[in-house]
Protein backbone atom coordinates (compact mmCIF):
# COMPACT_ATOMS: atom_id res chain seq x y z
CA UNK A 1 0.00 0.00 0.00
CA UNK A 2 1.11 3.56 -0.66
CA UNK A 3 0.29 4.46 2.93
CA UNK A 4 2.56 1.70 4.28
CA UNK A 5 -0.28 -0.60 5.41
CA UNK A 6 -0.46 -4.30 4.59
CA UNK A 7 -3.71 -6.11 3.78
CA UNK A 8 -4.06 -9.90 4.19
CA UNK A 9 -6.78 -10.90 1.76
CA UNK A 10 -7.80 -13.19 -1.10
CA UNK A 11 -7.39 -11.58 -4.52
CA UNK A 12 -10.39 -12.35 -6.71
CA UNK A 13 -9.31 -10.57 -9.92
CA UNK A 14 -6.88 -7.96 -11.24
CA UNK A 15 -7.64 -5.52 -14.06
CA UNK A 16 -5.63 -2.72 -15.67
CA UNK A 17 -6.52 -0.15 -13.00
CA UNK A 18 -7.88 -1.96 -9.91
CA UNK A 19 -7.85 -5.11 -7.78
CA UNK A 20 -10.96 -6.89 -6.48
CA UNK A 21 -10.34 -8.77 -3.26
CA UNK A 22 -12.14 -10.45 -0.31
CA UNK A 23 -11.25 -9.76 3.30
CA UNK A 24 -12.53 -11.42 6.48
CA UNK A 25 -14.15 -8.80 8.71
CA UNK A 26 -15.50 -11.12 11.39
CA UNK A 27 -15.51 -14.77 12.44
CA UNK A 28 -18.15 -15.64 9.85
CA UNK A 29 -18.22 -12.51 7.65
CA UNK A 30 -16.29 -11.80 4.46
CA UNK A 31 -16.48 -8.47 2.61
CA UNK A 32 -15.68 -7.83 -1.04
CA UNK A 33 -13.65 -4.70 -1.76
CA UNK A 34 -11.99 -2.80 -4.64
CA UNK A 35 -8.69 -0.85 -4.54
CA UNK A 36 -7.06 1.18 -7.33
CA UNK A 37 -3.68 -0.04 -8.57
CA UNK A 38 -2.30 3.49 -8.08
CA UNK A 39 -2.81 3.04 -4.33
CA UNK A 40 -0.91 -0.27 -4.25
CA UNK A 41 2.83 -0.22 -3.85
CA UNK A 42 3.27 -4.00 -4.07
CA UNK A 43 1.14 -7.14 -4.10
CA UNK A 44 1.77 -10.85 -4.44
CA UNK A 45 -0.14 -14.13 -4.22
CA UNK A 46 1.00 -16.96 -1.98
CA UNK A 47 2.04 -19.96 -4.08
CA UNK A 48 -0.07 -23.12 -3.80
CA UNK A 49 1.93 -26.26 -4.24
CA UNK A 50 0.22 -29.61 -4.33
CA UNK A 51 1.54 -32.88 -5.65
CA UNK A 52 -0.65 -34.53 -8.26
CA UNK A 53 -0.31 -37.75 -6.27
CA UNK A 54 -1.69 -36.25 -3.07
CA UNK A 55 -5.38 -36.95 -2.40
CA UNK A 56 -7.17 -35.15 0.40
CA UNK A 57 -9.73 -37.35 2.18
CA UNK A 58 -12.00 -35.88 4.81
CA UNK A 59 -12.80 -37.92 7.91
CA UNK A 60 -16.36 -36.56 7.78
CA UNK A 61 -18.26 -37.61 4.63
CA UNK A 62 -19.64 -34.91 2.37
CA UNK A 63 -22.76 -37.05 1.80
CA UNK A 64 -23.50 -38.69 5.18
CA UNK A 65 -26.71 -40.62 4.41
CA UNK A 66 -26.54 -44.28 3.35
CA UNK A 67 -29.79 -45.75 2.01
CA UNK A 68 -29.80 -49.47 1.25
CA UNK A 69 -32.29 -51.65 -0.62
CA UNK A 70 -31.77 -55.37 -1.20
CA UNK A 71 -33.93 -58.18 -2.59
CA UNK A 72 -33.31 -61.90 -2.78
CA UNK A 73 -34.13 -65.23 -1.22
CA UNK A 74 -34.12 -66.64 2.28
CA UNK A 75 -33.89 -70.05 3.94
CA UNK A 76 -35.17 -71.09 7.40
CA UNK A 77 -33.05 -74.14 8.36
CA UNK A 78 -34.74 -74.75 11.72
CA UNK A 79 -38.41 -74.02 10.94
CA UNK A 80 -39.47 -77.65 10.48
CA UNK A 81 -37.33 -79.24 13.20
CA UNK A 82 -40.42 -80.01 15.36
CA UNK A 83 -42.69 -81.17 12.53
CA UNK A 84 -43.61 -84.87 12.66
CA UNK A 85 -41.84 -87.01 10.08
CA UNK A 86 -45.10 -88.06 8.41
CA UNK A 87 -46.09 -84.40 7.97
CA UNK A 88 -42.70 -83.06 6.84
CA UNK A 89 -43.47 -83.79 3.19
CA UNK A 90 -46.52 -81.54 3.29
CA UNK A 91 -44.36 -78.57 4.31
CA UNK A 92 -41.68 -79.05 1.67
CA UNK A 93 -40.55 -75.63 0.45
CA UNK A 94 -42.24 -73.73 3.29
CA UNK A 95 -38.84 -72.82 4.74
CA UNK A 96 -37.71 -71.08 1.52
CA UNK A 97 -39.05 -67.68 0.56
CA UNK A 98 -38.66 -64.10 -0.64
CA UNK A 99 -36.68 -61.46 1.28
CA UNK A 100 -36.73 -57.65 1.13
CA UNK A 101 -34.39 -55.50 3.23
CA UNK A 102 -34.14 -51.72 3.61
CA UNK A 103 -32.10 -49.47 5.88
CA UNK A 104 -31.04 -45.87 6.45
CA UNK A 105 -27.85 -44.87 8.28
CA UNK A 106 -26.16 -41.57 9.06
CA UNK A 107 -22.36 -41.64 8.84
CA UNK A 108 -20.53 -39.87 11.66
CA UNK A 109 -17.22 -40.76 9.98
CA UNK A 110 -16.37 -42.31 6.63
CA UNK A 111 -16.44 -45.74 8.27
CA UNK A 112 -19.16 -45.79 10.97
CA UNK A 113 -22.83 -44.86 10.92
CA UNK A 114 -26.00 -45.31 12.98
CA UNK A 115 -29.58 -45.79 11.84
CA UNK A 116 -32.45 -48.24 11.45
CA UNK A 117 -33.29 -51.20 9.26
CA UNK A 118 -36.31 -53.22 8.14
CA UNK A 119 -36.57 -56.81 6.91
CA UNK A 120 -39.46 -58.73 5.33
CA UNK A 121 -39.66 -62.48 4.70
CA UNK A 122 -42.56 -64.49 3.29
CA UNK A 123 -43.13 -68.04 2.07
CA UNK A 124 -46.13 -70.23 1.22
CA UNK A 125 -47.26 -73.75 0.39
CA UNK A 126 -50.21 -75.35 -1.41
CA UNK A 127 -51.10 -78.94 -0.70
CA UNK A 128 -53.96 -81.23 -1.74
CA UNK A 129 -52.75 -84.54 -0.33
CA UNK A 130 -55.44 -86.95 0.94
CA UNK A 131 -56.23 -86.62 4.65
CA UNK A 132 -57.13 -89.59 6.87
CA UNK A 133 -60.32 -88.82 8.82
CA UNK A 134 -60.82 -92.27 10.36
CA UNK A 135 -58.65 -95.13 11.55
CA UNK A 136 -60.91 -97.41 9.43
CA UNK A 137 -58.92 -96.03 7.44
CA UNK A 138 -60.90 -93.48 5.46
CA UNK A 139 -59.18 -90.76 3.42
CA UNK A 140 -60.77 -87.65 1.99
CA UNK A 141 -59.73 -84.81 -0.29
CA UNK A 142 -58.33 -81.59 1.14
CA UNK A 143 -56.93 -78.30 -0.11
CA UNK A 144 -54.44 -76.60 2.23
CA UNK A 145 -52.96 -73.15 1.63
CA UNK A 146 -50.60 -71.65 4.17
CA UNK A 147 -48.55 -68.45 4.09
CA UNK A 148 -46.26 -66.90 6.69
CA UNK A 149 -44.98 -63.34 7.07
CA UNK A 150 -42.00 -62.25 9.19
CA UNK A 151 -41.44 -58.52 9.69
CA UNK A 152 -38.45 -57.11 11.55
CA UNK A 153 -37.58 -53.50 12.43
CA UNK A 154 -34.81 -52.23 14.69
CA UNK A 155 -31.86 -49.95 15.33
CA UNK A 156 -28.48 -50.74 13.80
CA UNK A 157 -24.88 -49.68 13.30
CA UNK A 158 -23.01 -49.95 9.99
CA UNK A 159 -19.26 -50.38 9.48
CA UNK A 160 -17.74 -49.56 6.09
CA UNK A 161 -14.25 -50.39 4.86
CA UNK A 162 -12.82 -49.32 1.49
CA UNK A 163 -10.69 -51.90 -0.30
CA UNK A 164 -8.85 -49.69 -2.80
CA UNK A 165 -7.31 -46.20 -3.00
CA UNK A 166 -9.99 -44.94 -5.39
CA UNK A 167 -12.76 -46.02 -2.99
CA UNK A 168 -14.63 -47.98 -5.62
CA UNK A 169 -14.76 -51.31 -3.77
CA UNK A 170 -16.14 -51.46 -0.24
CA UNK A 171 -17.02 -54.02 2.41
CA UNK A 172 -20.00 -53.21 4.66
CA UNK A 173 -21.16 -54.90 7.87
CA UNK A 174 -24.33 -54.17 9.83
CA UNK A 175 -25.34 -55.19 13.37
CA UNK A 176 -28.80 -54.56 14.82
CA UNK A 177 -31.53 -55.55 17.24
CA UNK A 178 -35.25 -54.85 17.40
CA UNK A 179 -38.80 -56.19 17.19
CA UNK A 180 -39.83 -59.24 15.15
CA UNK A 181 -43.50 -59.77 14.18
CA UNK A 182 -44.85 -63.13 12.98
CA UNK A 183 -48.08 -63.86 11.11
CA UNK A 184 -49.24 -67.23 9.74
CA UNK A 185 -52.44 -67.63 7.69
CA UNK A 186 -53.81 -71.15 7.21
CA UNK A 187 -56.76 -71.91 4.90
CA UNK A 188 -58.06 -75.49 4.79
CA UNK A 189 -60.85 -76.91 2.62
CA UNK A 190 -61.78 -80.47 3.60
CA UNK A 191 -64.36 -82.91 2.20
CA UNK A 192 -65.74 -84.58 5.37
CA UNK A 193 -68.82 -86.61 6.38
CA UNK A 194 -71.97 -84.57 6.94
CA UNK A 195 -72.99 -85.30 10.55
CA UNK A 196 -76.22 -83.34 10.27
CA UNK A 197 -78.04 -86.52 9.31
CA UNK A 198 -79.81 -88.55 12.01
CA UNK A 199 -77.73 -91.53 11.08
CA UNK A 200 -74.51 -90.10 9.64
CA UNK A 201 -72.57 -92.26 7.23
CA UNK A 202 -69.72 -91.88 4.85
CA UNK A 203 -72.19 -91.70 1.97
CA UNK A 204 -72.97 -88.05 2.81
CA UNK A 205 -70.11 -85.55 2.59
CA UNK A 206 -69.74 -81.78 2.64
CA UNK A 207 -66.95 -79.25 2.19
CA UNK A 208 -65.84 -77.46 5.34
CA UNK A 209 -63.71 -74.32 5.03
CA UNK A 210 -61.46 -73.51 7.99
CA UNK A 211 -59.32 -70.43 8.59
CA UNK A 212 -56.60 -70.26 11.22
CA UNK A 213 -54.62 -67.11 12.04
CA UNK A 214 -51.54 -67.27 14.24
CA UNK A 215 -49.65 -64.12 15.29
CA UNK A 216 -46.87 -63.28 17.72
CA UNK A 217 -43.97 -60.98 18.48
CA UNK A 218 -40.52 -61.44 19.94
CA UNK A 219 -37.02 -59.97 20.04
CA UNK A 220 -34.96 -60.18 16.87
CA UNK A 221 -31.29 -59.59 16.05
CA UNK A 222 -29.53 -59.38 12.72
CA UNK A 223 -26.06 -59.34 11.22
CA UNK A 224 -25.26 -58.74 7.56
CA UNK A 225 -22.31 -58.26 5.23
CA UNK A 226 -22.06 -57.05 1.64
CA UNK A 227 -19.36 -56.42 -0.97
CA UNK A 228 -20.07 -53.52 -3.30
CA UNK A 229 -18.69 -51.59 -6.27
CA UNK A 230 -19.40 -47.90 -6.86
CA UNK A 231 -20.76 -47.39 -10.39
CA UNK A 232 -21.83 -43.77 -9.83
CA UNK A 233 -20.79 -41.14 -7.27
CA UNK A 234 -24.01 -41.79 -5.36
CA UNK A 235 -24.74 -45.46 -6.24
CA UNK A 236 -23.06 -48.77 -5.41
CA UNK A 237 -24.16 -52.25 -6.41
CA UNK A 238 -23.15 -55.59 -4.93
CA UNK A 239 -24.10 -58.86 -3.32
CA UNK A 240 -24.80 -59.55 0.33
CA UNK A 241 -25.79 -62.08 2.93
CA UNK A 242 -27.46 -61.76 6.32
CA UNK A 243 -28.67 -63.76 9.27
CA UNK A 244 -31.74 -62.84 11.32
CA UNK A 245 -32.41 -64.52 14.67
CA UNK A 246 -35.82 -64.91 16.32
CA UNK A 247 -37.62 -67.51 18.43
CA UNK A 248 -41.35 -67.44 19.23
CA UNK A 249 -42.57 -69.11 22.44
CA UNK A 250 -46.09 -67.60 22.72
CA UNK A 251 -48.70 -66.87 20.08
CA UNK A 252 -52.24 -65.61 19.54
CA UNK A 253 -54.52 -68.01 17.67
CA UNK A 254 -57.87 -67.37 15.98
CA UNK A 255 -59.99 -70.11 14.40
CA UNK A 256 -63.18 -70.09 12.37
CA UNK A 257 -64.88 -72.50 9.94
CA UNK A 258 -67.91 -72.61 7.67
CA UNK A 259 -69.82 -74.79 10.16
CA UNK A 260 -69.97 -71.90 12.60
CA UNK A 261 -67.25 -73.07 14.97
CA UNK A 262 -64.78 -70.42 16.15
CA UNK A 263 -62.25 -69.76 18.86
CA UNK A 264 -59.71 -67.19 19.99
CA UNK A 265 -56.72 -67.77 22.25
CA UNK A 266 -54.37 -65.03 23.42
CA UNK A 267 -50.80 -65.56 24.62
CA UNK A 268 -50.89 -69.33 24.18
CA UNK A 269 -47.60 -70.94 25.14
CA UNK A 270 -46.37 -73.13 22.28
CA UNK A 271 -45.47 -76.71 23.04
CA UNK A 272 -42.25 -76.20 21.07
CA UNK A 273 -40.79 -72.76 20.40
CA UNK A 274 -40.97 -71.73 16.76
CA UNK A 275 -37.52 -70.92 15.41
CA UNK A 276 -37.99 -68.06 12.95
CA UNK A 277 -34.30 -67.53 12.19
CA UNK A 278 -33.40 -67.31 8.52
CA UNK A 279 -30.34 -66.89 6.30
CA UNK A 280 -30.66 -64.51 3.36
CA UNK A 281 -28.78 -63.85 0.12
CA UNK A 282 -29.54 -60.79 -1.97
CA UNK A 283 -28.65 -58.19 -4.58
CA UNK A 284 -27.73 -54.90 -2.86
CA UNK A 285 -28.24 -51.29 -4.01
CA UNK A 286 -26.66 -48.60 -1.84
CA UNK A 287 -27.33 -44.88 -2.28
CA UNK A 288 -25.13 -42.23 -0.63
CA UNK A 289 -26.85 -38.85 -0.34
Amino acid sequence: MTSGDTILCRIVSISGNHIIYEQQTGKKQISGKIILLDEVAEYFRSPVVQSSNDIYISRTPEHPWLLILSVGGGHMPWLLENVAEEEAGSYKGFNNGFVLNASAHYLITNNIGFGAQYSFFTSSIKNNDPVMISTFPVYTASDIRERQYINYAGLSVVFREFLDNNRKFSLNQTLGGGLLLYRNEDQIKTFIPDYSYVQPSYSHFQYVNSNILETGKTFGATISISAEYKILPYLSIGIGGSFLYGSLSKANVEYKNSSGDSGKYTGEKLQNSLNLSHIDYSLVLRFQL
